[in-house]
């Protein structure tokens, strides 16, 4: 007997020891996958940044082919007027001159010629700007191509990165994986020895073997009877542009239904929080909380240790413009879960 009652407390302390190491593995669980989420969120990000440069650069790859259309069309044209002022050189261009009838006749003439003389000359210089203006272009064109590499880069590390931290991730896993089963081992170990003594322990085992809410999912039982007005996640507003996001569910329900506790926890805060009226938070346990907002009558205390489906509160009014019912909300750690997976039939 005194065998049995050392090892149980030997096994029990290892089973104790098991549970702290699995809710440490938890809680690094938790911070991966914050990290993964931000690198999911730049990921998208630079994405976007990678699709606007490209964009760009095929803007700036239109631009310089017009210029360069423009400055060939343009050297035509030179080409052409140096031929015409060519062939009027030398002689030519003083039989021109002086084969005019009259002084106004003559006036005219040396007039066209100052005007395409003029012409060129500002051929030639509109030839140059554009000339200097496509060759700019070119080397904004460079200059983000190497930005658009650098963002691929980026992009490529963020990936890398994301790839560690899940390979971390399913390494914890795996740890959780292989505690659990040393508690059971051990816990069905005792379950024996305790059956060959014939030692009434079912209540020590029920305790070993009591459910956690994170195997409650989808098999819980909603808080309160109605039905759900406002789901969880992005939601556009009907009485403005923006989208918003919710962190939990709204049922509408009767004014003054029971509310009820959806697990067995302990009541970590009542009070008014803006926005939720008179709110309560339950702790589950491994790091989950339901919270429930607009209750009215509360029933229950800070500290108080509650079982599955007791009444905690009556649904109140969540503001003058908007039905009676409860603001509800399912978290492990800061992170919310959409309340509609884990319950049945709502």
């Amino acid at each position: 007997m005194d065998t049995l009652t050392k090892d149980f407390e030997e096994n029990k302390k290892k089973i104790e020891e098991a549970e702290i190491k699995q809710r440490q593995v938890l809680s690094g669980l938790f911070e991966i996958n914050k990290k993964i989420k931000k690198t999911v969120t730049e990921r998208g990000a630079l994405s976007q940044q990678r699709a606007i440069i490209e964009v760009t650069i095929k803007n700036l790859s239109q631009k310089v082919e017009d210029l360069e259309g423009k400055s060939k069309s343009q050297r035509a044209l030179l080409a052409e007027r140096l031929r015409a002022i060519y062939k009027l050189g030398g002689p030519s261009i003083a039989r021109y001159i002086f084969s005019s009838d009259s002084s106004s006749s003559l006036d005219r003439n040396l007039k066209i010629l100052g005007i395409v003389a003029e012409r060129d000359m500002e051929l030639i210089k509109n030839y140059r700007l554009d000339l200097k203006e496509m060759q700019s272009k070119k080397r904004a064109l460079a200059v983000r191509l190497e930005s658009l590499k650098s963002v691929e880069a980026k992009i490529s590390t963020q990936e890398k990165k994301l790839i560690a931290e899940q390979a971390l991730k399913n390494k914890l896993l795996d740890g959780i994986r292989k505690s659990k089963l040393f508690a059971l081992k051990q816990i069905n170990g005792l379950r024996e020895k305790s059956m060959q003594y014939n030692i009434d322990d079912a209540g020590v085992f029920d305790l070993l073997f009591k459910p956690s809410f994170g195997d409650q999912k989808g098999e819980l039982t909603p808080p309160i009877a109605g039905v759900v007005t406002r789901k969880f996640g992005l939601m556009k507003g009907q009485d403005h542009p923006y989208t918003l996001s919710n962190k939990g569910i709204f049922i509408s329900a009767a004014h003054g239904s029971p509310i009820k506790s959806v697990f067995e926890g302990k009541v970590s805060f009542v009070g008014d929080i803006p926005g939720f009226g008179k709110t309560l938070i339950v702790d589950h346990g491994d790091h989950y909380y339901t919270v429930y907002g607009h209750a009215e009558d509360v029933k229950v205390n800070v500290g108080d240790e509650i079982t599955q489906s007791q009444i905690i509160a009556n649904a109140g009014v969540s503001s003058a413009d908007n039905p009676s019912g409860i603001y509800f909300e399912i978290r492990h750690f800061s992170e919310p879960y959409d309340p509609q997976l884990w319950m049945k039939g709502l």
